[in-house]
């Protein structure tokens, strides 16, 4: 008989190794999603040919699937033969168990793709066009440039040059409308597409980008049935009732949808402010209470964000974890909801640096921004716990940040965060206090150094809920003005 400590020990090894595998761990002469029709057939066997990616455990390459961070150091690591295996790394959520943990570490050694600055990777953070071109413009050296230009790549987007190269030299192409899509995160085709001309300039001479699939056109009913909000951390939007349709987008954890139509297979047909088609109903809630205005009251407005602390001033600490870190976090989740809602973001800072309290005023003046959210983490020994939001009464702006923080705060308690209401409160803050031109706020999420919230603080599913709430309370806010 096995012990009982053997089977726990053989259990955690268990789990460790269902936890850390890659995703894409089965080579295959051929895959059964991609046919030789497809449009990428010839790159996708020539790079699995080569052992630079395979497919997934069920035998599957899922071609309209995104494309990870991690994974692209995988693929990419082993185009260039990089060292790769398991091997500690620099970073918090790269163990060394971890899948890609080998390649990682060579990728950031060589800065071809590095971390966030605050001691994290992003392993399942999802890649975008702009952010791949960036990366293959540092893996592989290509020198030429010429006119060619995309109308949402202006030459000031620091992406600009990359993008350029790889168009000149053929690696890249935009969209039929004369866009690149710079933030449309890369398809595991796509990405294949681009890499394959990377390594063998044949296959360049093909079309630079196939055309992207058009959203389905609306059901017969031109009036929805409900709304939803979605309760998944990303949900793909396909173009039919079903998991082998291409993904055309996806949604992010609590997207407000029009639900026109709900199929007897669970799928359900909707439209957001963005995308329009096809979404498993299992990850829709309805019945929500939604205060939004239909004309979205977040288009066009400039919010800027600020991400408490940084660089050698960490804040509150606790449970192994800083303030400065999950702040960051945060106000990066928050603006990712903020830009799905149409708003322009303006972050005080987007990396592990340290700005001065009248730095951060500045930014926000100089942006001339509608609102000022300040994300922060407190503590006090380990005994006060809860989420708490303040506002300034010492300039102009006084009754409207009163509003605004009231606002977020509503949200923060309606939400499925499981806090302790501390309430809205009057707070001497420099950075809002300061504030003279437009309403300002700052959210306390909760007390790192408290045993309850220190848990809910360390899960990303509850950050991203914590973000999310913040960004429903400023569009509450803009509602009611």
């Amino acid at each position: 008989m096995i012990g009982k400590k053997n089977v726990v020990a053989w259990l955690m090894m268990l789990m460790t190794v269902l936890c850390f595998s890659s995703p894409a761990s089965v080579s295959a002469a051929s895959f059964p999603d991609v046919s030789k029709s497809h449009r990428a057939y010839d790159e996708v066997m020539y790079l699995a040919n080569k052992k630079i990616l395979s497919g997934y455990t069920d035998g599957t390459f899922k071609p309209g699937s995104y494309v990870t961070r991690s994974e692209a150091a995988s693929m990419i690591g082993r185009a260039l033969q990089l060292k790769g295996g398991y091997r500690q790394t620099e970073y918090r959520d790269v163990p060394k168990g971890h899948y890609a943990s080998g390649y990682i570490q060579d990728m950031s050694s060589d800065n071809i793709l590095s971390g966030y600055g605050n001691g994290y990777f992003g392993v399942s953070d999802k890649l975008t066009r702009e952010q791949m071109a960036s990366i293959l413009s540092r893996a592989w050296s290509f020198k030429e440039t010429s006119n060619l230009s995309f109308t949402d790549v202006p030459k000031s987007s620091p992406t600009y040059v990359p993008i350029n190269k790889l168009a000149t030299a053929g690696i890249v192409g935009g969209y039929p409308n004369g866009k690149f899509g710079p933030k449309d995160y890369i398809m595991r085709a796509d990405f294949a597409l681009m890499l394959a001309r990377v390594l063998n300039p044949e296959f360049r001479s093909k079309p630079a980008e196939p055309k992207p699939e058009p959203p389905p056109p609306l059901p017969p009913t031109s009036t929805p049935i409900a709304q939803a909000q979605v309760t998944a951390d990303f949900l793909n939007v396909r173009t039919g009732p079903d998991a082998n349709n291409s993904a055309i987008g996806m949604l992010r954890y609590g997207t407000t949808v029009d639900v026109y139509t709900k199929l007897s297979n669970g799928w359900a047909y909707i439209k957001s402010s963005s995308l329009t088609g096809y979404v498993h109903g299992g990850y829709l809630k309805y019945g929500f209470s939604d205060t939004s205005n239909p004309s979205n009251p977040l288009s066009g407005k400039i919010i800027v964000v600020d991400a408490g602390h940084g660089d050698h001033d960490p804040g509150a600490s606790g449970y192994g974890m800083k303030e400065k870190d999950l702040t960051l976090i945060v106000s990066k989740h928050l603006r990712d909801y903020l830009e799905d809602a149409g708003a322009t973001v303006v972050m005080t800072r987007e990396t592990d640096i340290f700005h001065e309290l009248e730095e951060r005023v500045s930014i926000a003046k100089k942006a001339k921004g509608d609102v000022f959210v300040s994300v922060h983490i407190n503590s006090f020994n380990g005994k006060a716990h809860g989420t708490e939001t303040y506002y300034s009464s010492d300039n102009a702006m006084s009754e409207e940040n009163k509003k605004l923080a009231t606002f977020i705060q509503k949200r923060m308690m309606s939400s499925d965060l499981d806090m302790e209401d501390r309430g809205v409160k009057k707070g001497p803050f420099y950075v809002i206090k300061y504030q003279k031109n437009m309403p300002s706020t700052l959210v306390e999420l909760g007390f790192i150094d408290h045993k309850d919230d220190a848990l809910r603080l360390a899960s990303d599913t509850w950050r991203k809920k914590a973000a999310n709430a913040i960004h429903l309370g400023i569009k509450d806010y803009f509602s009611n003005k």
